[in-house]
């Protein structure tokens, strides 16, 4: 019902501003009012349903005592057809000086949550950026994107069970600053509120830190290599610190004179965790490597493997790949086609998904 009531309102939105002209009715500029755009993930999903008891039984035994948080994920695995998610999205500038960004996402019926709602400076001396309010910390590549910006349907096994499905999203302060080298290179500060499994101090004033450093190089005119670093750390439950770093690299290729028809990405991204507890110390950590290749201009195939349990022993760690066939009729729509093969504990399941992905409204710009 909410879901349908955002829908009417961007469509009268929509058609007062095409009526108007980008004019309101008093004559004046609509110019500072928000972008709208409204993105729905539709959902199928299938699993091998006597194996997948077994793949439960673990996952809420490695859950236990974590915050509610933590164990949820963006749609969860449940068989059948769903509404994974629908976001609002609203994007404008404030002023000369700012910009604000809200993203309002239902996830099935779960009812509404305030996903970002950040405020970011336009205008900081020595290539600076200042952000506050609610916002995805920048650790990694993953843990930046929203649903919908997913490579596959679930995230990789390392974020899920380190970060839980929202990821590690967080109130704080940031700090980004463009380095003045010769090539592209970023350092983001960051202060969060740390309300989550990883940081969950039981005082307020018990903050987590983060620092994140990416360096971007252009290798001729049709190919790209990515590097980044992360560190984050803060109190955790126990009043004990927990620490959480990682790192990945990215390479993507794109033929200038084939852009819209060849493309290929490979990335791999690490991360891992140590926490004390007091009596005894913790450290979990994983790694997933993906392939995204284009081949045909409304046409991807993508592959990827998931490994988390490093550092434990072998016959402790999770193993998941998964392949993925993409049908993209515009920037607007795609229906997603993927199964995955899951290995717990030496035990066994698939996963078959098919996904259906829209948005109207003004379509926002996607991340490289």
């Amino acid at each position: 019902m909410i879901s349908c009531c955002l829908l009417i309102l961007l469509y009268l939105a929509s058609a007062v501003e095409a009526q108007t002209g980008g004019v309101t009715a008093t004559g004046m500029s609509r110019a500072f009012n928000p972008a709208i755009s409204v993105n729905g993930l539709f959902l199928g999903a299938f699993s091998s349903a006597a194996e997948m008891e077994g793949h439960d039984d673990e996952h809420e035994e490695h859950e236990e005592g974590h915050e509610e948080e933590h164990t949820h994920t963006h749609g969860g695995t449940a068989e059948g057809m769903q509404v994974q998610e629908v976001e609002l999205q609203l994007s404008s500038f404030v002023d000369p000086y700012l910009k604000a960004d809200l993203t309002l996402a239902m996830h099935g019926s779960e009812g509404i949550e305030l996903e970002e709602g950040v405020v970011t400076s336009l205008a900081l001396p020595a290539n600076l950026t200042l952000k506050a309010g609610k916002f995805y910390a920048a650790l990694g590549k993953h843990n930046l994107l929203h649903t919908h910006q997913f490579p596959f349907i679930r995230p990789p096994l390392v974020n899920e069970h380190l970060l839980g499905g929202h990821g590690l999203n967080e109130v704080g302060l940031g700090l980004d600053w463009l380095l003045p080298i010769a090539w592209y290179a970023e350092l983001s500060a960051q202060v969060l509120n740390g309300d989550n499994s990883l940081f969950s101090a039981p005082k307020g004033e018990d903050l987590a830190y983060l620092g994140h450093l990416k360096s971007f190089w252009e290798l001729g005119e049709s190919a790209t290599l990515e590097l980044g670093g992360s560190y984050a750390t803060g109190q955790n439950e126990h009043e004990r610190t927990t620490q959480l770093a990682g790192g990945d690299l990215t390479f993507k290729w794109r033929p200038v004179r084939r852009a819209i028809y060849r493309s290929l990405t490979f990335q791999v991204e690490y991360l891992y965790a140590s926490m004390d507890h007091g009596d005894e110390s913790e450290a979990e950590g994983g790694l997933y490597f993906l392939s995204q290749y284009q081949f045909a201009r409304r046409w991807w195939v993508q592959g990827q493997y998931d490994l988390f349990g490093l550092p434990k022993e072998e016959e402790e760690r999770d193993h998941r790949i998964s392949g993925l066939l993409a049908f993209v009729p515009s920037e607007f729509s795609s229906f997603r086609l993927q199964y995955s093969r899951n290995e717990t504990e030496g035990e066994e399941f698939g996963e078959l998904f098919l996904q259906f992905n829209f948005t109207i409204g003004s379509h926002p710009a996607h991340r490289y």
